[in-house]
């Protein structure tokens, strides 16, 4: 099968291995906290509707929230414990999110749900997706978007290939090379169950050729296996990314304004993948995942945490801070978002903390652009992001419409490598935003 590279792209942290060498050769631990804040938007889409109260008590994998809808998930409670309360909170989103906030017993009381089947083939397929969809699963790698949604496929299309991205090409994370590593029959499994429920002969896991242990792991988790194959991507940032991935295992570019599916293609990340099996295989809900805590922490580590655990308390699982931090990460460096406290709860999407110290954090000022385009080079998408900036910083939503502000992917390839310290990229998901807002208004 043939390989390609991503146009433009950049490699972030290059002289320190992307930031990854303190975790990626830590094996995964687990991690239970003492209370967790669970809010009912823990995914893309119509918030779940929470159907417990103050004073209740739940068990490990109780649904807490119902779903509302095709667009919506159930929300599962991640402890057994006793609910402390039922309200909206202010977290990362524009608006206060309401939240269930749970005080752990300790005990792990499960409900689970009635496995599907001990085995992939013994699986009914027609099952599949629904199981999905009750278990709570979304996307693990950032995007957080309804699984079984993505699974169900729009009349006229087909899907005829599912690729896994294990590219994980952000800065310090390391949660997918160490799950690859540690649980690759899992992650096989899931892919062979997607592929199951959708009647697809053709699974295509991707890793980037850093991760030379994961890539081994896979390929002897796929040996005998017809119509599996592991694809080893050279190390390039934004490779994870979806339309990026597809284009450097394929060849071919998803439309401007399309989806994968609109070239027959369904990308899965490979925790979401894990997540199927388990909750096929298993009857265990989407209830914790693997992330990453490094930085300026005493020792890094990747943990399962479960959902709705507090940065916090993740931080002080692996040893606390080294040194007061300057800022405190969700996700990798080029495209999270920065937390205004560390008591906030890891959500479905949290691949990684990361603490930086004053010093990394350290905000810079912008200068004029010169006019080197270097952010035209790097554009994994071929944008102008110079002169989409003078665009978007005046306000003219139109114009940088029609200048397709819309396509970029907020990357961060432009502001990484700009010489002038231009904010670009926050100018686009800006811009980004307010078009989407008027948009909705509009209907």
């Amino acid at each position: 099968m043939p390989q390609y590279s991503i146009r433009g792209g950049v490699h972030p942290l290059d002289d320190l291995h992307s930031g990854k060498k303190a975790t990626n050769g830590s094996p995964i631990q687990a991690f239970i906290p003492e209370t967790v804040q669970i809010p009912m938007s823990l995914f893309l889409g119509k918030p779940s509707v929470p159907c417990v109260k103050a004073g209740d008590h739940v068990d490990l994998g109780q649904v807490i929230g119902e779903a509302d809808g095709f667009m919506s998930l159930p929300t599962h409670a991640s402890v057994s414990g006793e609910v402390l309360s039922v309200e909206p909170q202010m977290l990362m989103a524009a608006a206060p999110v309401v939240t269930v906030t749970i005080k752990n017993d300790f005990k792990d009381t499960w409900v689970r749900r009635k496995p599907l089947g001990q085995s992939v083939d013994g699986v009914d397929p027609a099952a599949i997706i629904p199981a999905i969809q009750a278990a709570g699963i979304c996307g693990a790698g950032g995007a957080t978007f309804p699984t079984h949604v993505k699974l169900t496929i729009p009349e006229g299309k087909t899907c005829d290939s599912i690729i896994v991205n294990g590219a994980e090409c952000e800065t310090h994370v390391t949660a997918d090379h160490r799950t690859m590593v540690e649980q690759p029959a899992r992650v096989v499994e899931g892919l062979r169950l997607a592929m199951r429920a959708l009647g697809v002969q053709h699974g295509i896991i991707g890793i980037e050729d850093n991760k030379k242990d994961a890539i081994a792991a896979m390929q002897e988790a796929i040996r005998g296996q017809e119509g599996l194959h592991v694809m080893p991507l050279f190390t390039k940032y934004p490779q994870g990314g979806e339309k990026q991935l597809i284009y450097a295992i394929t060849g071919y570019e998803v439309p401007s304004k399309g989806l994968p599916i609109d070239i027959g293609v369904v990308v899965l990340n490979v925790g979401t993948t894990v997540a199927i099996a388990e909750a096929v295989l298993e009857g265990t809900p989407f209830i914790s995942r693997v992330t990453t805590v490094t930085g300026c922490v005493q020792t890094p580590k990747n943990l399962r945490v479960r959902i709705g655990a507090s940065i916090a308390e993740a931080i002080a699982a692996c040893g606390g801070y080294g040194e007061q931090p300057g800022k405190v990460i969700m996700g990798g460096c080029m495209t999270g978002f920065c937390v205004p406290h560390d008591g906030m709860p890891i959500m479905k999407g949290n691949n990684a903390i990361v603490a930086l110290t004053q010093k990394e954090s350290k905000a810079y000022e912008e200068t004029n652009c010169i006019r080197c385009g270097r952010c035209v080079q790097v554009c994994p998408v071929g944008l102008n992001p110079y002169k989409l900036k003078y665009i978007c910083d005046r306000g003219d939503l139109k114009a940088a419409e029609e200048n397709d502000v819309m396509e970029c992917v907020v990357c961060g390839c432009c502001s990484y490598i700009c010489p002038a310290r231009r904010q670009l990229t926050s100018s686009f998901k800006i811009t980004k935003d307010a078009i989407m807002l008027e948009a909705r208004r509009a209907k």
